[in-house]
């Protein structure tokens, strides 16, 4: 089983890899992937004997809670269970450094070929899909807290950090009606979130919500819980139900996920400054670019984050700061699973996504 420690104590990842691609040994780019909340790394696995086709090393990363990799600890929870915001800022800078220390051990590793000069070939993109976002951009959060050894030996492969349909709690704001956000409510004890979070993917689909503004999303997303929601949910029920134990692993929402949802909304907002809009930041690993990724038939509340990350950027640009490049892209017809719907096309879009820096 692979796995690759990131901690002093000892505390380790696991990962699937699709390996080299065959004659494109030193130009290859990795790929690495976080998934969500309740779905492990395995949601991705259609994807595995694909990728190497389009010259991309493919590499599926379970967070710690998940099956092959470390839980966390009473003390890393204790950080999160309560209010203290440098508490709650000191859990987020750790899974950073932990996501930098498994790029670094995974290209020392495995020798991967580095960024071209053009940014066209090799190196290493990061990808967050859904929850997964909340543990990749603390990688460029807290890019000063990283070990400088560290910083400076991942600082020749990455090319990009991915948002892939990332949910509006993000940004840590509050529950709103039907959302997606039920693991934020502090209302509901721990095991009812879990149970509401199941129950939501399970009544999921494709909800038609790209749309100018957000009175227009209210209007047209069908309730999560409505029988007239649940008419949209076939391609999420081949997930939920058929596939259920493969890809599925929800005892970690209440283990851990839950816990993470109730960090002060300021610091998930300030998180995402520092990643995007951040001079100062953007000066490690200058060549890092962010691309978000909208599945134009997402669930509304994804729609929502992918509309402020875009206002954050205006508002950045009208600012006079530059930040990280930035790209807004849409996988068309996609609902929040296009990896496990379409994975030829999922993984050609991606394909094209990483050789085409060239407009960032």
């Amino acid at each position: 089983m692979p796995l690759i420690s990131v901690n002093e104590q000892g505390r380790s990842l696991f990962y699937e890899d699709s390996g080299v691609p065959l004659g494109t040994e030193e130009s290859y780019t990795t790929l690495i992937v976080i998934h969500g909340a309740s779905f492990h790394g395995g949601v991705f696995k259609r994807l595995l004997p694909l990728a190497p086709l389009h010259a991309i090393r493919l590499v599926l990363v379970n967070r710690r809670d998940y099956p092959g990799s470390s839980p966390y600890t009473d003390t890393d929870l204790a950080q999160i269970n309560g209010n203290d915001a440098i508490a709650h800022d000191n859990f987020q800078r750790a899974r950073g450094i932990e996501l930098a220390t498994f790029v670094r051990c995974f290209v020392e590793l495995e020798k991967v070929p580095q960024a071209s000069p053009d940014g066209k070939s090799g190196g290493v993109s990061l990808t967050g899909w859904s929850s997964g976002n909340f543990y990749t951009l603390p990688l460029l959060a807290y890019a000063d807290s990283i070990p400088a050894e560290t910083r400076e030996a991942i600082a020749p492969f990455l090319r990009s950090l991915i948002i892939f349909d990332p949910p509006r709690s993000l940004f840590g704001l509050s529950v709103l009606e039907h959302g997606f956000d039920m693991l934020h409510d502090a209302s509901l004890t721990p095991a009812e979130r879990a149970e509401r979070f199941a129950q939501f993917f399970q009544h999921m689909g494709r909800h038609i919500l790209h749309a100018p503004g957000p009175r227009v999303a209210r209007r047209q997303r069908p309730a999560a819980h409505t029988r007239r929601g649940a008419a949209y949910c076939h391609h999420t029920r081949d997930v939920c139900r058929r596939y259920a134990r493969e890809v599925r692993w929800t005892a970690a929402l209440e283990s851990s996920e839950v816990s993470v949802r109730p960090i002060l909304p300021a610091t998930y907002a300030e998180q995402v400054r520092r990643a995007l809009v951040d001079d100062r930041l953007a000066a490690y690993w200058p060549r890092c670019g962010v691309d978000v990724v909208l599945c134009d038939k997402t669930v509304w509340v994804v729609v929502d984050a992918v509309w402020r990350l875009e206002k954050l950027r205006k508002m950045a640009d009208k600012e006079g700061i530059k930040g990280r490049a930035f790209r807004s892209l849409t996988i068309p017809g996609a609902n929040h699973f296009p990896h496990w719907d379409e994975p030829e096309a999922t993984v050609k879009f991606f394909a094209d996504v990483l050789g085409n820096d060239d407009k960032r």
